[in-house]
């Protein structure tokens, strides 16, 4: 495997357009990993740092892995299409079926954190979790609660410190 090293500014125009038609959000628990789809999120800069922000609902198996792991992975297929599999993860619970193995997904060993990522993508973010905020119910309005969260099913929004970034091409 060849890794490209990327300023983060490089590729976040890539990655955000990528982002609407989904992502994988990678996280792990002692032995076990999971990743699921995100289509929400973000790449700021907050306290001179350059953050990727994800938003992960109470009820996601990944929201009880990222309680208990300060770190995570995002893995977006750029040149693949992954359709499907972005699907699968978007739909099926980690608490449920093994995604990983479900999607024959190969996971390569982060370079600095201890969080795989997805090796059938070819974007790849590592993030060390340097804030999480429950969202406030009150404070969205009601026209975003009546299309979103009509179930009150909320998201917590985490900040995770861009470490490493990088594309990855061939064996």
């Amino acid at each position: 495997m060849k890794y490209v090293e990327l300023p983060s500014s490089d590729v976040t125009e890539q990655a955000l357009k990528q982002l609407e038609i989904g992502a994988f959000l990678t996280t792990q628990k002692v032995d076990k990993v999971n990743t699921m789809t995100i289509a929400w999120g973000g790449i700021n800069v907050v306290w001179g740092k350059t953050v990727f922000v994800v938003y992960v609902r109470y009820s996601r198996e990944t929201y009880n892995m990222l309680e208990h792991n300060d770190e995570f992975t995002v893995s977006i297929p750029i040149h693949r299409d992954l359709k499907k599999e972005l699907a699968y993860c978007g739909t099926k619970s980690g608490r449920d079926v093994d995604k990983i193995k479900d999607c024959k997904f190969t996971l390569i060993p982060g370079r600095i954190v201890g969080t795989p990522i997805i090796g059938e993508c070819d974007l790849h973010y590592e993030c060390k979790l340097i804030y999480k905020q429950a969202m406030e119910p009150n404070a969205i309005t009601d026209q975003v609660k009546a299309r979103y969260y009509s179930t009150n099913n909320f998201h917590v929004v985490y900040y995770g410190e861009i470490v490493d970034v990088y594309q990855t091409k061939g064996e």
